[in-house]
């Protein structure tokens, strides 16, 4: 897929490809959402990553 390549994800919302093909990215595209969010879905599946939104409120583990 291209750069402006309209696709529709496994959850049925489309997306236009901001870095497709042409990226160095080997498993995953940059996609911009229909209502304007960049997000990035795996290449094979079309399914979204999971974003700063869907892992807020947890809390990382740091050793000391």
């Amino acid at each position: 897929m291209k750069r402006d390549d309209i696709i529709k994800l496994s959850n049925g919302q489309e997306a236009t490809i901001i870095r497709g093909d042409e990226s160095e990215l080997k498993n995953s595209y940059i996609v911009k959402l229909e209502d304007g969010e960049l997000r990035v879905i795996d290449r094979e599946t079309l399914t979204l990553a999971k974003g700063v939104s869907d892992i807020r409120g947890r809390h990382i583990n740091r050793r000391q």
